[in-house]
């Protein structure tokens, strides 16, 4: 609250900087000194902010004489960074304030990394804009060879940021004093408290996120290199640490304290910004069940309605009424200021999940007509050649079901085991709070919503594969919901675009490590995909329903409610995620990875680098529950097989 007060009261006058500049230093130090988070604004829309004790400092000043989007939003995503006016008579006092910050924070570590960035100027005369020009960088320093393998990291790092697929040119430049183009240097004593193992560092980047004529932004092309240039610096500042560590610049106590993953150099806490949109689009995402919307209500009736016919007139499908405007959803989801949130990478996961609650939205407005297909290829894809050759393959190599009498549960004696399941995770945790709940109007036998777990009244479960059900419902889809509520960022239990595709590989895995996936479930799986194909081929109903009797050998039952599952809505390809979740799941097995880390919450296999940035920089916690199949030394031996399999050898071993 103090500091709040204090940045409210801006110096006015030219006679009142140095007083306040002074105030401001003393204060940030003791701050610092205590390994206290600094944030503070400072004149002329100048901010300091430093996350925690770090050795180094990010800083960008706005040139006076031409304006410069964009530039200082590349170093606002870090976890210390200063930007301010370049306007001279502020200069000798942002001089004096990087010089005690550096003294402070190079005190506590023994040596300290400034990194100053600009933007450079155009190469040539500027032409009207074509598309991304190249970007082009340079690296300033004063000497190469004190520090050599911090220049060698941040242009090697350079060099991988890919814009519109092209790589940057990259120079570097030995300088005798580092400055951006027409302002003076930070010329900060090397003599004194911490300052004796300053170094100083310059990048001037390319301004390609800008038209060069007309100088207006190009918005998604800086989101795209801010985010690549936030993990140069990194690796640059990890770099940095380990030059010192070999030239013996500090003591081994202070050595022990200087982070060398570059992963953890981020932002460690939310600001306020952050905050309310992560909580927001939560409430958003959750506002409204997308799976549970395009789902039809009159699956028994349209069953009875489909035999009367013969198999030979499809029925007509009803869905539950929109208990919203999704125009209006819309309207809140992009009134959310996704822009002002400053760490990059939860900026792209908060940019992803807007765009996907857009399609879904989308999809709903368009329920139960043709155009309700296209918004299903956005959210999950077409069928890919490969994937129906995997399941033909799959056809081929497993045996049809053979019909046979065998015992079953009804509705209620799944829910009594499942309320006992739940209990057993709940005793584990007691944030583990699930539901139970029999209810008439879901065409699935079992769907979970959030941490509901719904029960078809008429469900038939045969009772040698309740434990497998079980599993993939609640040990998978309800636990990493819970797991993801017990985190501080509100996507990990709403879901991070395109997370349903993981979940469903996890549950079937989930079977297989059980015990409990059967030949029937694996063709079951593969008439999915082959059904899929059939409805965006041009195929109606009753074709596709003719294909997996005759080609798949499903039942009439089995075969009308997976043809019921692709059409509904208009036409559906989600069902194509369980065979292809599983084969993508099963090859990140094989790359050595494991399989704890994705039960963190609700993700897609393309976030686990990010999940590991994220939890590197305390954002994010390791799972609070695994499932309960993980923890015999069978089910570690059946992963450990796992990772040799592809999912024709996951199949037969499951016959």
């Amino acid at each position: 609250m103090n500091e709040m007060r204090a940045n409210a009261k801006l110096p006015q006058a030219a006679d009142e900087l140095a007083s306040w500049f002074e105030q401001l230093a003393e204060s940030v130090c003791i701050r610092l000194a205590a390994n206290q988070r600094v944030r503070r604004t400072l004149p002329a829309d100048g901010r300091l902010r430093v996350d925690r004790q770090l050795p180094f400092l990010c800083v960008y000043r706005q040139p006076e004489v031409h304006e410069d989007l964009g530039t200082r939003e590349l170093i606002t995503g870090e976890a210390a960074y200063l930007f301010a006016s370049g306007a001279t008579d502020l200069h000798q006092h942002l001089e004096s304030l990087c010089e005690r910050v550096v003294a402070t924070l190079g005190e506590h570590f023994g040596t300290f990394l400034l990194l100053e960035v600009w933007s450079l100027p155009w190469p040539s005369k500027p032409v009207a804009s074509r598309g991304v020009k190249d970007l082009y960088c340079e690296v300033q320093v004063v000497d190469p060879d004190v520090i050599p393998a911090t220049v060698e990291a941040l242009v090697d790092a350079l060099q991988e940021i890919r814009l519109a697929d092209r790589s940057p040119a990259i120079h570097v430049r030995a300088q005798p004093a580092i400055a951006p183009p027409g302002l003076p240097p930070l010329r900060i004593p090397d003599k004194g408290p911490g300052a004796s193992g300053l170094v100083h560092l310059g990048l001037g980047i390319g301004p390609i996120y800008r038209d060069p004529v007309s100088g207006a932004l190009y918005p998604v092309v800086l989101r795209s290199l801010r985010q690549q240039v936030a993990f140069a610096i990194r690796k640059a500042v990890a770099a940095f640490t380990g030059d010192v560590h070999r030239d013996g610049h500090t003591s081994e106590g202070q050595r022990e304290r200087l982070p060398t993953d570059y992963l953890a150099l981020g932002q460690s806490a939310f600001v306020r910004a952050t905050s309310v949109v992560d909580q927001h689009l939560a409430e958003i995402s959750e506002a409204f069940d997308f799976l549970l919307q395009v789902t039809p209500v009159n699956t028994a009736e349209a069953w009875t309605e489909f035999q009367a016919s013969g198999f030979q007139q499809a029925p007509e499908l009803y869905y539950r009424p929109l208990p919203y405007y999704p125009h209006l959803m819309k309207r809140r989801l992009f009134e959310l200021p996704i822009e002002h949130v400053e760490d990059a990478t939860l900026a792209l996961l908060f940019w992803e999940k807007q765009a996907e609650l857009d399609r879904q939205l989308t999809a709903l407005q368009d329920l139960n007509t043709e155009l309700f297909r296209y918004s299903s290829l956005q959210l999950y894809g077409a069928v890919d050649t490969k994937l129906i050759e995997l399941a033909e393959q799959l056809l081929a190599t497993l045996p049809a079901p053979r019909e046979r009498e065998q015992p079953t549960a009804d509705a209620a004696a799944v829910a009594q085991l499942a309320r006992q399941e739940v209990e057993r995770y709940h005793r584990l945790s007691p944030e583990f709070n699930a539901r139970v709940e029999i209810v008439d109007n879901i065409a699935a036998g079992v769907m979970v919503v959030h941490d509901r777990l719904l029960i078809s009244r008429t469900v038939r479960v045969p009772a040698d594969q309740l434990p497998a059900l079980l599993h993939h419902e609640v040990g998978t889809h309800v636990l990493t919901y819970c797991n993801g509520q017990s985190q501080s960022l509100h996507q990990m239990h709403a879901g991070l675009a395109s997370y349903e595709e993981l979940q469903e590989g996890l549950a079937v895995l989930a079977e297989f490590l059980a015990g409990g996936l059967t030949a029937k479930r694996m063709r079951v799986l593969a008439a999915r995909v082959l059904a899929a194909h059939s409805m965006l081929s041009g195929d109606g109903f009753v074709r596709t329903f003719e294909l997996l009797r005759e080609h798949c050998q499903l039942s009439e039952r089995a075969a009308f409610t997976t043809t019921v599952r692709v059409y509904r809505g208009g036409g559906f390809t989600k069902d194509i995620i369980y065979l292809r979740g599983l084969r993508e799941l099963l090859g990140y097995l094989r790359s050595g990875y494991k399989i704890e880390p994705l039960y963190v919450g609700k993700i897609a296999l393309r976030h686990v680098p990010i999940i590991q940035e994220l939890r590197r920089r305390s954002i994010l916690q390791p799972p609070m529950l695994l499932p309960n199949f993980l923890r015999g030394a069978r089910a570690h031996a059946r992963i450990e097989r796992c990772r040799g399999f592809s999912v024709i050898d996951l199949a037969k071993d499951s016959i």
